[in-house]
């Protein structure tokens, strides 16, 4: 019988051992990686706000995605914040990458191809705003192409160059070389914003994402 409790006995304490080594470990280990790849803008990279800044702001993205529709709409409010002007736009270099999920979002690759094409002349992020702003109407479209060379007239654009450059393996690549990236950062879903290098919280508002940025800049000291 003793020789039963002491066995018990030490079960428990192997247990109990056990557990406070594996709390530790959760507790103890990092809790956001490090993606020292997404400090430093590349030379395809779609960039807006303080373009030369050393603080940079990485969305990787999908056309189709509801969620992405509305964390742009956040994001378009607090450009006309004067706070988040002064403490976020003046300082941070946002960078929109694509991140297609093609297998529940059929016409978010044809739409990253539309944006490139706007971008060769000059108009990504206007077509990217069009783009997330009417998105419920192509994406409900049996024929989207026809919606997005609409919208390339609409922002003046040269259509016939447009159709061109829609379908070059060039924005094939590029659209491909920003979806690598975002698997190798660990981007599991869209949207996914990393702020220099960081992977941040998902936003719950608009004033909740000015504060993690405002908070992620001062923190590092910039």
């Amino acid at each position: 019988m003793e020789y039963k409790k002491i066995l018990l006995l030490a079960g428990g304490i192997a247990l109990t051992f056990a557990f406070l080594l594996g709390a530790y470990y959760l507790t103890s280990k990092p809790k956001n990686t490090f993606f020292p790849q997404l400090t430093k803008v590349q030379k395809d990279d779609h960039v807006k706000w303080a373009t030369e800044s050393a603080n940079i702001l990485v969305e990787y993205s999908d056309f189709q995605c509801p969620a992405c529709s509305k964390y742009t709409g956040l994001l378009k409010s607090l450009e006309k914040d004067e706070e988040f002007a002064n403490q976020v736009e003046s300082k941070v270099a946002f960078v929109y990458r694509h991140f297609p999920l093609d297998r529940i979002h059929p016409y978010a690759r044809v739409a990253a191809q539309a944006a490139e094409a706007a971008g060769i002349q000059g108009k990504f992020f206007e077509m990217h705003d069009l783009l997330f702003t009417r998105q419920k109407v192509w994406s409900e479209s049996d024929k989207p192409e026809e919606l997005f060379k609409e919208y390339a007239n609409e922002l003046g654009l040269n259509v016939e160059k447009f159709e061109a450059d829609i379908t070059s393996s060039e924005i094939s690549d590029q659209i491909q070389k920003d979806y690598r990236s975002g698997l190798e950062v660990e981007v599991a879903g869209t949207p996914t914003f990393y702020l220099n290098g960081y992977k941040l919280s998902p936003p719950t508002s608009a004033e909740n994402f000015k504060e993690i940025l405002i908070k992620g800049i001062t923190s590092q000291g910039n």
